[in-house]
């Protein structure tokens, strides 16, 4: 009996919040989408040294790039410190550290931990829009749907980096910083200030994007109704981040240490900026640009919320001077576009601050991977099509599915800006999601999994391996460092320490030793075969495509398996050669 009155009352929610119980299916379909198949494919470059640094963070308690026998720094020892400790952001590192201690020093205990926060930022996210929407569920629904179904979104979730913390950290911030105001209690504050923390210390251009984004905010909707104690107290709070933040920095290196790594990364192989435009400028167009063609911001939406806020802004004067106060559905003029207009600027403050203070080199060429740093504002700008699709709703429930099932389902909403695939050449017009869905659901082939596979076959314990491209080698070096040393890893201008480094071994240097094995990812040159084609002779040529595709970024990933186009070619010294 207890039981059928149980059923009976849920029956009964369920009819009576039809737009909640559809928002929590959404959420455990996105949830499923997070964490099925982690493993599918091999670690890409950048997860590959989170996963070493990771392990050795496990095994050793510190975030160093020296495990015993092979050492992972970047291009030439620029992303490691005297002590060869890693100037990056450690969250991460700790993060993927307690995965592998719970699933095992593997893809999915690399990823695990960082998609559940990427589950739950979309939880917070929900939160967000019942604390700014909540008499209006349907709408709570379409917007919700449309961050929590994202094909981006969820690639973003199921990497091992620093994506899904910042977003996780951007939605609980903004989400705990309302909550004070419809509390006043200290203790929200406070958890502000740890989750500013947390964001600083997983990406300090996210986390300070996300701490100057909050800040205008506040100062553009909340600085009139703000006491002078509060000022006080929001400096402090600033204070205790900036201190905890800088004592940080000035530990690892980065500040006092005459280490800038990101300035060496830009100038040492792609030379400074040299074009006509203000660099700030330039990052700012990039920015708007990224937006709207990677299809988190739609053209068309964007033009309708645009002028829609301005017709609502008008009724709203009108109003007040006539005294008028008639809802009038039918039009529209109830919808909340003024709580989403709020939503979606901050979401663009934090693409604008992200875009600032990225030292990615933008201006390298037309397709730029800073997606990653503004990752966090997807689920506040998608807030428009969700209003979209409510204002649809009302004039038509047949169009407002349409509309929802082309902008949630295809990138048609990014026409005709769409993203050019960078090794296509094609429109990323397409069904990403369920792309995406058949993609997690099928072992992927990708060249760091057929190259570590091969060398843990055929490659004697300890014998040395060289490989030119540093990315490459780093994710090499954390599947198959167990058997093989890596060498050439530093030039003779590394900023490390040299006697350091001969007292490991010396031959991560170039040229101190006559490696076993050469690995080249991508096409061989003629001049290069010709150079060793003396001492070495071609063991196997994987067919494969020697590029990570499976990386989130839109213009790189490929949910298709590419052709392998220059594969990989190993080479193997010769049996006479000393």
């Amino acid at each position: 009996m207890r039981s059928m009155v149980n059923v009976k009352g849920l029956s009964e929610r369920i009819r009576g919040q039809p737009y909640a119980t559809l928002s929590l299916c959404a959420f455990g379909v996105a949830a499923y989408l997070c964490l099925v198949n982690l493993d599918y494919a091999g670690l890409w470059h950048d997860e590959g040294v989170v996963s070493f640094i990771g392990k050795n963070l496990l095994e050793q308690g510190d975030i160093v790039g020296w495990d015993g026998r092979n050492l992972v720094g970047g291009t030439n020892g620029n992303a490691l410190n005297e002590d060869l400790r890693d100037v990056a952001p450690p969250v991460q590192y700790f993060l993927t550290a307690m995965g592998f201690a719970i699933f095992g020093v593997n893809e999915t205990g690399a990823r695990v931990l960082h998609a559940l926060a990427g589950i739950l930022a979309l939880g917070f996210f929900y939160l967000i829009l019942r604390q700014q929407l909540s008499d209006n569920p349907r709408l709570v629904f379409f917007i919700f749907i449309f961050s929590a179904w994202s094909a981006q979104l969820l690639l973003y979730f199921r990497q091992a980096r620093y994506y899904s913390i910042v977003v996780l950290c951007l939605m609980a911030g903004f989400y705990f910083y309302e909550r004070y105001w419809q509390t006043k209690k200290p203790v929200c504050l406070a958890v502000v200030t740890l989750i500013s923390a947390l964001a600083f210390f997983s990406h300090y251009a996210g986390g300070t994007a996300m701490m100057l984004s909050l800040a205008a905010y506040h100062l553009i909707f909340r600085w009139r109704e703000t006491a002078k104690r509060e000022w006080v107290t929001f400096g402090c709070c600033g204070i205790a981040v900036g201190a905890l933040g800088s004592a940080y920095l000035m530990f690892i290196g980065l500040i006092g240490g005459g280490r800038d790594t990101m300035a060496s990364f830009r100038t040492a192989d792609f030379g400074e900026y040299q074009g006509v435009v203000p660099l700030f400028l330039l990052k700012i167009w990039i920015c708007v640009r990224d937006l709207f063609a990677a299809d988190w911001i739609s053209w068309a939406v964007l033009l309708w919320f645009m002028v829609f806020l301005v017709y609502r802004k008008s009724v709203m004067r009108s109003r007040r001077r006539s005294g008028r106060r008639k809802r009038t559905e039918a039009r529209g003029d109830d919808l909340p576009v003024i709580a989403v207009g709020k939503i979606v600027l901050l979401g663009a403050l934090f693409a604008l601050f992200a875009a600032l203070l990225t030292q990615q080199p933008v201006w390298l060429s037309g397709v730029v991977l800073d997606f990653r740093y503004y990752v966090a504002a997807l689920p506040l700008l998608l807030t428009m099509k969700g209003l979209f699709a409510e204002w649809v709703w009302r004039k038509s429930r047949i169009a407002s599915g349409a509309v929802v099932a082309v902008l949630l389902f295809t990138s048609a909403g990014a026409a005709p800006f769409n993203i050019t695939m960078a090794f296509t050449g094609e429109r990323t017009l397409g069904v990403h999601f369920f792309s995406f869905i058949r993609e997690i659901h099928r072992p992927y082939p990708d060249a760091i999994q057929g190259a570590s596979d091969y060398l843990l076959q055929h490659a004697q314990q300890d014998d040395h391996v060289y490989i030119p491209g540093f990315a490459d080698r780093e994710v090499l070096t954390f599947y198959t460092g167990h058997r093989v040393l890596f060498c050439g890893v530093l030039k003779e201008n590394s900023p490390l320490p040299r006697a350091r480094i001969e007292a490991l071994r010396k031959s991560l240097y170039t040229g101190q030793c006559n490696p076993d094995w050469i690995a080249v990812f991508g096409p061989l040159s003629g001049e290069y075969w010709n150079n060793i084609k003396a001492h070495y002779a071609v063991a196997t040529v994987l067919d494969v495509h020697y590029y990570p595709t499976q990386r989130p970024e839109i213009p790189w990933h490929a949910f298709e398996p590419l052709p392998a186009r220059g594969g990989v070619h190993i080479f193997r010294r010769k049996s006479t050669d000393p």
